[in-house]
């Protein structure tokens, strides 16, 4: 090795013109080193050419600084850009991007400047050399836009730690970025749109097209969690176990069969839509709704299936409550309409009796007619009672006169008299009997009078009673109506 590093030295100051051979015995020595030259610089330009097409090929530009006695920022330190550097930001040559530090730091972006040239001197600085020079920034291109690049570098050191030298890449991470922070943008918008939207979803990778193999992969997302109570990945692992075990006993059977039934049709025809009942953490029973699609091959085996739960236990206790109410009301309606026929009923009887009232009044009044008649009549027996017996005196008085001749008619006139005082007696009766059932029939007007004022204001009452139910009823059906659309 010492020897070969001789002769690259002597190759070395033979180009530079400081070693010549004029003796002939030297010629073979020249025409050596000259071959030695050759193939050492051949060498060189292989290899620069080669790490020109790494470089070229995956984008990557190169730069290195040499920094004078260990100081970072002395003004002698020489910097190096790769044309592949320039290229990646627009230039060409050292022409238009000299082999200055500014050529650099002058098309940092505002934002990025401070913390890139900070680090930088950091990592020189760093004689222990753990501070690692690794920073994505934003480069002004020639056309004037920014884009991102990712800055490595690494720095070869003295013994005591100072900077000797720094080698370093640029690599054109932009379309990266781009579509990283679209990436960030998109799982930052799915969180927020998860944390608004009631349903919660899930997702599922089949292996084999097998649904019941066990190593298909679950994913439950945080929202999925968190609507049944649980919260992050070791409360609620992602495995089948996690939600299957949490399913209400009368729904597991049915729910398990239909999800397998969706996966197993390879026509894609079944759908995955059901309602069950999960446990919640607390140990609470609620009730839920859930969908899925799944994403098939060509043969329509199963790939993968993703899916959403919704918290329905309120739209469910609503139903019950509903059907609850429409059987409350159902029997109210009916219980309404028995009423209302009642109150028709007792109506009619009402209006029955106020017809029968009012007959009974008008007999009434014919009887007080007819008695009043008969109090005539009986006043007109008296008065021929009072002359019967007045005539009867008389032919008393007359059969006196006549003595013995007028005995006989004497007996006549005696019963003559005694019929009238019979008859005015009789009259006398008859007439006070008169009065008193005149008195009676006055009595039985002026009840049935008030019977028929009470029987109209019953059927008046009856009639506001009915209307009353008749607006209840109507008022019940349109609630019952109303509920029913709900």
């Amino acid at each position: 090795m010492d020897a070969l590093r001789e002769v690259v030295e002597l190759a070395e100051r033979k180009e530079e013109g400081k070693l010549t051979y004029e003796s002939s015995e030297h010629a073979e020595l020249n025409e050596l080193l000259a071959r030695l030259t050759s193939v050492i610089h051949e060498r060189e330009n292989y290899y620069k050419l080669r790490l020109d097409m790494i470089t070229k090929a995956i984008e990557i530009g190169l730069w290195e600084m040499d920094v004078f006695e260990g100081d970072p920022v002395n003004p002698k330190n020489e910097f190096r850009w790769t044309n592949e550097l320039r290229r990646m930001i627009g230039f060409k040559d050292e022409h238009d991007f000299p082999n200055v530090l500014e050529s650099w730091s002058n098309l940092l972006h505002p934002e990025d400047k401070e913390a890139v040239l900070q680090l930088f001197a950091d990592h020189l600085l760093d004689r222990t050399g753990t501070i690692k020079y690794d920073i994505e920034y934003r480069l002004k291109t020639k056309a004037g836009e920014y884009k991102w690049f990712q800055a490595i570098g690494a720095t070869t050191r003295s013994a005591d730690g100072k900077p000797i030298m720094v080698a370093g890449a640029l690599l054109d991470i932009h379309d990266k970025k781009i579509k990283q922070d679209e990436l960030n943008s998109l799982v930052v918008r799915y969180d927020l749109v998860n944390r608004a939207l009631v349903e919660a979803p899930w997702d599922m990778t089949v292996i084999a097209g097998d649904p019941v193999n066990p190593n298909n992969e679950f994913w439950w997302s945080d929202q999925f969690r968190k609507t049944i109570g649980f919260e992050g990945e070791h409360d609620f692992p992602n495995l089948l176990s996690s939600w299957s075990n949490q399913l209400h006993p009368d729904d597991f059977a049915p729910t398990m069969e239909a999800f397998a039934n969706h996966l197993n049709d390879y026509t894609g025809q079944t759908d995955y839509n059901v309602k069950y009942r999960l446990r919640s953490k607390q140990g609470e029973y609620r009730w839920y709704q859930a969908g899925g699609e799944t994403v098939r091959d060509e043969q329509g085996i199963p790939l993968r299936v993703a899916g959403t739960i919704r918290d329905i236990t309120h739209e469910v206790n609503k139903e019950e409550v509903i059907k609850q109410v429409n059987i409350n009301m159902e029997g109210l309606l009916a219980a309404i309409n028995d009423i209302v026929r009642g109150i028709v009923s007792v109506t009619e009887q009402a209006q029955d009796m106020a017809e029968v009232q009012e007959q009974s009044h008008k007999a009434a009044m014919e009887v007080k007619e007819k008695t009043n008649e008969t109090k005539e009549i009986t006043s007109f027996i008296s008065e021929v009672s009072n002359q019967t017996g007045l005539l009867g005196l008389n032919a008393s008085i007359e059969a006196a006169h006549a003595g013995e001749y007028g005995r006989g008619f004497s007996i006549v006139a005696s019963e003559v008299r005694k019929l009238a005082d019979h008859s005015k007696s009789a009259s006398t009766d008859i007439e006070r009997t008169m009065l008193e059932m005149n008195g009676r029939i006055d009595h039985i007007i002026s009840t049935i009078n008030s019977m028929s004022s009470l029987t109209q204001a019953q059927a008046a009452l009856t009639e506001q009673v009915n209307a009353s139910v008749e607006e209840v009823s109507t008022m019940s059906e349109e609630l019952l109506n109303i509920l029913r659309k709900l």
